[in-house]
């Protein structure tokens, strides 16, 4: 017998993951130096951000909307702690694992928050695939955290990762929650230099938080789709011929039956597997719109009783003939309908030659596509799933377009050979992220996310927002987030793009859009915080600023700087912020007095109530002033674990006894 009480806890853990996963019959991925996500984690302390001006874009307001992060994405993703919750859309392009973009730091899992990339992890290393799968488990962990209930994951892979990854994902989110995978044509031309079978497709990986929360939208009609819809008969509305069966004849028995045409006296019988699709009620009425009377008759041909005009010989009593008065007088009276115009819903087609259909109205078709295999064009009335669908280049565009696109808008000097085509990036953003959701992207590379959800804000006057995180390549001396991925998203908003040679000129039209830039800084305690300076405490209350009472993580518009004495943001709702901090060295201290400075400065910008008061100390309380106290506040706003960081004041730092307001 085992004994557990000389067992760590996180071998304890283990033991319960690995009895869960055997008692519930699932596959679980095991892997060398596997360690249960939430522990690493947990570990990762809270950074401060320093807001670097010269990098955003647009002015106050609209940089206010959406953030670009310089720094290792683990780090960032739990600074980043005020969005826990929020994000509708995590659309992601990691890397592959190809042996020349994956590089792994052997610290991590012992230390998250060293900072180092570690070495390059070259395709003949043996444990290359366990390593990727350690460096990719937690980030996954936390971009689910990152989700709302609803949320949707999309991750990009090739073959290389692409088993690895779904058994992955299928541990961390759910089977059940997989909603689909998306196979998609990265090149239409094949490689002769391959000595088997040349590549040409890569996948996203779709998985929701909560599948029976999350939605799948549609795409935009085409205006070829909608050119199918006419009115021959001359009916107001436009509409195309449609189907008046529906599939589950075995179980519906009772509505396989014969119709009998008034146009031609033929009998019509749904098509195999299928049955009338209303009730024969419904349908008695839809023939009775044609000018005859239908009763029911039985035709012994082992189905329900048939709908048949009043008065016609059933099939055997006598030769069936057009002539014949009664059918004569129906194919009349049907002819007259049909001559008259705007012809009942349920009509007979090929100028009643045909089969017995349904008009399908354009007013009445979702407005939007279905997802499908291929783009289908075809229209779907009935609830859909996303299954495994493959894209053709044409819908999703392949990878050469986004080299294309990369080189247009920054120059052909970027070094990046593979680059996610903005088609492709617009289409998930409009199944998978509402109008106003957010989108986050902790594998920023060239910023295609982020042009994606512009472009698509643009076409479709939405208000999607974006968070990008990206480091860069350090160890080369190249820190892209600032140098590209930065640059394309502020050239797509500006308009800016790039001839051959070298020269910038507004060759696009601007998205309108903004972003503020911020990088990662110093891990984050409460000695930390204390030894900021003013402008430096500005930045981080920014970044931090997490109101509750907002729809999602609500940014504080930044005032220029020099123009209050306490005064630096303003809310969203008209209320301000302010901040009684002029260094490390120099007292901070919400008094009577500084009530009445910030008083004042509220009024001269006609701000609402409450004051928002960021200070080290309070002697001042009063009805109309929420205090928050430095540096607790922050650190808590930054997702500070406090059972596993000890931070606060010394006790001698307490905030002291307030005075009653006057």
């Amino acid at each position: 017998m085992r004994d557990y009480d000389k067992l760590s806890r996180e071998e304890l853990i283990r033991l319960l993951l690995e009895r869960d996963g055997a008692a519930a019959g699932g596959i679980r991925l095991t892997y060398p130096g596997q360690t249960a996500p939430w522990q690493i984690v947990r570990r990762v302390q809270p950074r401060a951000q320093k807001i670097e001006k010269k990098l955003s874009c647009g002015d106050e307001a609209e940089q206010a909307e959406n953030l670009i992060v310089e720094g290792e994405n683990l780090q960032a993703l739990v600074s980043l702690y005020k969005y826990r919750g929020h994000v509708d859309l995590v659309l992601t392009d990691p890397p592959y694992n190809t042996g020349l973009d994956f590089r792994y730091n052997d610290k991590w899992d012992v230390d998250p928050n060293d900072p180092d990339l570690g070495t390059l992890v070259p395709t003949d290393d043996g444990s290359r695939h366990s390593k990727w799968l350690r460096f990719m488990k937690p980030r996954l962990w936390v971009m689910k955290e990152m989700l709302r209930p609803g949320g949707v994951l999309a991750i990009c892979i090739d073959q290389r990762e692409l088993y690895r990854l779904g058994l992955l994902l299928d541990e961390l989110f759910g089977e059940a929650n997989r909603v689909g995978i998306i196979n998609w044509q990265k090149s239409y031309a094949p490689r002769n230099d391959r000595k088997h079978i040349s590549t040409t497709t890569e996948y996203v990986l779709v998985y929701a938080k909560d599948i029976e929360r999350s939605k799948t939208g549609l795409l935009p009609r085409t205006d070829a789709m909608n050119a199918r819809y006419l009115s021959p008969d001359g009916d107001p509305r436009l509409w195309k011929p449609g189907d008046l069966t529906a599939r589950g004849a075995d179980t519906h028995k009772g509505m396989v039956y014969a119709v009998q045409s008034p146009f031609t006296g033929e009998l019509h019988y749904p098509s195999e597997g299928r049955h009338w699709g209303s009730e024969k009620k419904r349908m008695k009425a839809f023939l009775q719109a044609w000018g005859s009377q239908y009763v029911e008759r039985d035709l012994n041909d082992g189905k329900a009783l048939a709908l048949m005009i009043k008065g016609a010989p059933l099939p055997g009593e006598k030769a069936v003939k057009r002539e014949l008065p009664v059918l004569k007088q129906a194919r009349k009276a049907a002819e007259a309908i049909r001559a008259k115009g705007n012809w009942p819903a349920a009509h007979w087609r090929d100028e009643g030659q045909g089969t017995f259909g349904m008009k399908k109205y354009l007013e009445d078709v979702k407005k939007g596509i279905v997802p499908t295999t291929f783009w289908a064009d075809e229209d779907y009335e009935e609830p859909f799933e996303i299954g495994n669908v493959s894209w053709e280049h044409e819908h999703s565009g392949h990878s050469q377009a986004g080299i294309n696109e990369l080189s247009a808008i920054v120059g052909r000097s970027h070094g990046f050979d593979t680059v996610k085509p903005l088609r492709l990036f617009k289409k998930i953003i409009q199944i998978w992220c509402p109008p106003s959701g957010i989108v986050l992207d902790p594998f920023a590379g060239s910023g295609t996310t982020a042009h994606a959800v512009l472009e698509v804000n643009n076409e479709s006057s939405a208000e999607r927002r974006f968070i990008l995180i990206e480091q860069g390549r350090p160890e080369r001396g190249d820190p892209y987030a600032r140098s590209l991925t930065a640059v394309r998203v502020k050239h797509a908003i500006t308009g800016e793009r790039v001839t051959k040679q070298g020269k910038i000129f507004k060759g696009a039209t601007p998205l309108p859009g903004g972003f503020r830039f911020s990088k990662l800084m110093s891990t984050v305690d409460a000695a930390a915080v204390l030894a900021l300076e003013r402008e430096e405490m500005i930045d981080l209350l920014l970044t931090s600023h997490w109101d509750q009472n907002e729809r999602s993580a609500a940014h504080l518009h930044r005032l220029p700087v020099g123009t209050h004495e306490h005064l630096f943001a303003k809310s969203p709702r008209g209320e301000g912020y302010f901040l009684i901090w002029n260094g490390p060295d120099e007292p901070s201290v919400l008094n009577r007095t500084a009530f009445r400075a910030i008083a004042r400065e509220a009024a001269a910008e006609g701000l609402s109530q409450p004051f928002h008061v960021y200070a080290r100390i309070s002697t001042y309380s009063g009805p109309n002033t929420e205090f928050y106290q430095i540096p607790n506040r922050i650190l808590e706003k930054l997702g500070f674990n406090e059972a596993v960081h000890l931070y606060g004041t010394a006790k001698d730092e307490q905030p002291q006894a307030t005075e009653n307001a006057a």
